[in-house]
């Protein structure tokens, strides 16, 4: 599937980017934060690209925003038990 068909089937806003707007964070201050680049955050909001976080960054980001990691959605809790 090419990277444009990605784009068509994807919500218009992803869940990783409605998680952080909903917490009242900006995309610089989630990166910082989590110590990635905003470049990279923004690659996996807007590209939908699957989230390749540390079982750290992820507890970083469930505290965040405010959610556990057990009330993430699927899709973005896969990756994590994956590399847990």
């Amino acid at each position: 599937m090419t990277v444009e068909q990605k784009r068509q089937h994807l919500p218009s806003k992803s869940v990783l980017k409605a998680l952080r707007e909903n917490a009242g964070l900006s995309q610089e201050q989630l990166a910082v934060y989590l110590g990635i680049a905003v470049s990279t955050l923004r690659r996996w909001e807007n590209e939908g690209m699957e989230p390749s976080m540390t079982r750290n960054q992820w507890r970083l980001f469930c505290q965040s925003v405010g959610v556990s990691f057990d009330e993430l959605p699927q899709s973005l809790a896969a990756p994590a038990e994956a590399t847990a």
